[in-house]
């Protein structure tokens, strides 16, 4: 293996990595923060599991770049997924505490 293939597969392995760390970051994050239900969180993890795995639906090896296409999928669909469910615990503007008014219900 040539020292330019040698250093550019371990730069792509390390953003990969950067990536994912990134990514189990952010989900702990939202887990804590919005008290995420367990399937968000096991959406998101298998997206990741999906990813890194050697099986896949269109596999990179004969395909290319074109073979991350499904990755990239299974990646955005988590996301939008999971941001559905923060969106949902999210507090909306009549849930805000309103001072000397309680929660947001009006006068009494």
């Amino acid at each position: 293996m040539s020292d330019g293939v040698g250093t550019g597969l371990v730069v792509v392995l390390g953003v990969i990595a950067a990536v994912g760390l990134v990514l189990v970051a952010g989900t702990f994050y939202l887990l804590r923060r919005y008290r995420l239900p367990l399937h968000g969180v096991a959406a998101t993890i298998a997206s990741l599991l999906y990813v890194i795995s050697p099986v896949d639906a269109v596999p990179e090896i004969p395909l290319g770049p074109v073979g991350l296409v499904d990755d990239l999928a299974v990646i955005l669909g988590a996301l939008f997924y999971v941001r559905k469910l923060v969106d949902a615990r999210r507090p909306g503007p009549a849930e805000l505490e309103v001072p000397g008014r309680g929660r947001g219900r009006g006068r009494r």
